[in-house]
């Protein structure tokens, strides 16, 4: 149970990551070329854009527990149920971000949580 826990944490850490990382780059705009992309400064300003470091940490927190969640689960039971991490991320982009969420995409979050469920079943 505890495991399982983890990767729920895990599941929202990767989720709000998500979530602040796109702020961030919100805030420094389209990046619309691989050369610029590229440029040194305009990667500092990327990394140093505290949302996108924020975003980041979270990724590795999120790393670092899900390595505690494998070493006592079945990577074919945990590994899927990371997929639920899109159900956070639609929805809460849904309501922070202002995002569109067609009925189609709910149509794909309740599968996803119904695939999700049906894995939690087999162990």
């Amino acid at each position: 149970m505890f495991a399982l826990a983890l990767v729920l944490i895990c599941v929202f850490l990767g989720a709000f990551g998500q979530i602040f990382m796109k702020i961030g780059m919100e805030k420094i705009g389209p990046i619309g070329s691989i050369s610029r992309l590229l440029q040194r400064d305009f990667l500092f300003h990327i990394f140093t854009t505290p949302q996108v470091m924020l975003g980041l940490a979270l990724y590795v927190v999120s790393a670092f527990l899900w390595l505690a969640a494998l070493s006592s689960l079945n990577v074919s039971f945990a590994y899927p149920l990371l997929s639920l991490a899109y159900v956070v991320v639609a929805i809460v982009s849904f309501f922070m971000l202002k995002e569109p969420l067609t009925a189609l995409r709910w149509v794909g979050i309740i599968m996803t949580v119904i695939g999700s469920f049906l894995i939690t079943r087999t162990s």
